[in-house]
């Protein structure tokens, strides 16, 4: 396989991953969640500092805030997928490419004003 038919797959896969989301949950859903998350890992972040000095590593924060987004999609991905699949590390993914800027550019802002 060349290099041009393996990066049309990836790409093809990724977005057949991501459609398999947007199947199950709707974007409005999808991106209201996501919001609620980014609020939710940013106030972590700040009672972190505040309480222990400490902050969380760019790393860390995109990990938070994926997965309590994952947790409030969770049924309608759970209810509707194969039992037999393994669909949490694939959808983590997906969505951590698919939300990257908006995470990092949140917590550059939250970084700034500590």
């Amino acid at each position: 396989m060349n290099l041009q038919e393996n990066i049309r797959r990836i790409l093809r896969e990724d977005t057949v991953n991501f459609t398999m989301i947007l199947r199950r949950v709707p974007i409005d859903d999808l991106e209201r969640e996501f919001e609620e998350s980014l609020d939710m890992s940013s106030n972590m972040l700040r009672n972190k500092y505040n309480n222990s000095g400490e902050i969380l590593s760019l790393e860390r924060f995109i990990d938070v805030t994926i997965s309590i987004l994952i947790d409030g999609i969770h049924y309608e991905l759970y209810s509707t997928l194969p039992e037999d699949i393994q669909w949490y590390d694939e959808v983590n993914k997906i969505l951590k490419k698919y939300y990257k800027e908006k995470i990092e550019n949140r917590y550059k802002k939250l970084i700034s004003k500590i």
